[in-house]
């Protein structure tokens, strides 16, 4: 019920700012997880998403069209994601498919005759492993396999070799395990073992104790952020000081709120965006401004993100012959801009536009530095 609410608080919002841009909406559709195990980072990327479409159609949105995001909760679960996406593509005939989430989730959309046959391109999903036959997705943020060896860079010059990982039990989690040991063995780091918690972290205890034994010098969190801040607890109460390492699907901002500031110093987070909290990028203050116009919410990578992918859309959608699904993808497909201070390149065989990486380490008074 919560969500139900906040999306139509969000709906509310995004009405009351729009009336500038006066033509037919151009429709998006968004289905993403927003209740689910990994819905705290759902609802900041979609935060992040609105508020750049609110201060477009504010302006006049494009060539006098309001942008429309037509968002459902699918929980995180694929087969929710399906059935979601079918119901908004027949009943809104949508030009995108806008920023899914997970990999299994898209893989399940991308198997679906129906939804195949109408040709929609799908724009920024938050997806880093690799899809096969995945013709129609054009990704925003680098892949899980560049995120692995920039941390195993980091975890390298800690002097640390043994990893452990603590994944989900969700579609999210068995994805990302596979992917992880592989990126962990092709830089050249050990694998010592592999916790999985259930949807409730009900179980962080004994994963705790279970990974302890393997003697892991540093640990890996790639499962959702409640689940992967409740592990750290239970870690740090038979392990204090054991150094971890985020994936970027975990919310920092969550993980920071959750923990405090002494469990969370220990936690490096990777970011596959420039820092709202240190914004030296012509984005990260441009969204930080946009942010406070239209939401009184504070800053997120994931609402960064959001905020970015839909500007890579919108710049797209600029730059097609026409708005449609054909006009989109084509001019996708020899994309080449700048967000300010993120390029982005999605022409050629390349179907990841941004390569961009870093660490956020959460510092001794709880703010996350570069």
């Amino acid at each position: 019920m919560r969500t139900a609410s906040w999306l139509a608080s969000l709906g509310l919002a995004a009405a009351t700012l729009v009336p500038l841009a006066a033509g037919a909406p151009i429709p998006i559709v968004q289905v993403l997880d927003l209740s689910g195990p990994n819905g705290d980072t759902g609802k900041d990327f979609l935060t992040g998403a609105q508020v750049y479409l609110d201060k477009l159609n504010s302006r006049g949105g494009l060539k006098g069209r309001p942008l429309k995001l037509i968002v459902a909760d699918d929980a995180g679960k694929p087969a929710n994601t399906v059935a979601l996406s079918r119901k908004l593509v027949a009943e809104h005939k949508p030009v995108a498919m806008f920023a899914y989430f997970g990999a299994e989730n898209v893989r399940a959309v991308l198997a679906d005759a129906s939804l195949r046959r109408e040709g929609l391109p799908m724009v920024a999903p938050l997806v880093g492993v690799e899809l096969a036959n995945a013709d129609p997705v054009f990704y925003l943020r680098a892949s899980l396999a560049d995120e692995m060896a920039r941390i195993a860079r980091f975890a390298a010059g800690s002097g640390f070799k043994r990893i452990a990982l603590v994944v989900g039990d969700d579609s999210q989690g068995s994805a990302a395990a596979q992917a992880i040991a592989t990126g962990l063995r092709s830089n050249q780091l050990v694998l010592s073992g592999t916790a999985v918690l259930n949807s409730e972290a009900s179980n962080v205890e004994q994963a705790a104790a279970s990974l302890l034994r393997t003697q892991p010098q540093a640990v890996l969190l790639a499962a959702p952020t409640i689940a992967s801040a409740a592990f750290v607890q239970a870690y740090q109460r038979q392990q204090p000081g054991t150094a971890f390492y985020a994936v970027a699907g975990i919310n920092p901002q969550t993980l920071r709120e959750f923990l405090g500031g002494e469990a969370a110093r220990w936690v490096a987070v990777s970011a596959l965006v420039p820092s709202p909290y240190n914004p030296t990028t012509p984005l990260a203050r441009e969204f930080v401004a946009t942010l406070k116009q239209y939401r009184d919410e504070p800053p997120s990578h994931s609402s960064l993100e959001g905020f970015a992918a839909a500007k890579l859309l919108v710049s797209a959608l600029e730059q097609a012959g026409d708005i449609s699904p054909a006009g989109l993808r084509s001019a996708l497909e020899k994309l080449r801009t700048d967000l300010g201070g993120l390029p982005l390149r999605l022409d050629g065989d390349n179907r990841r536009a941004s390569r961009y990486g870093d660490m956020a380490v959460i510092s001794a008074d709880g703010k996350l530095v570069n």
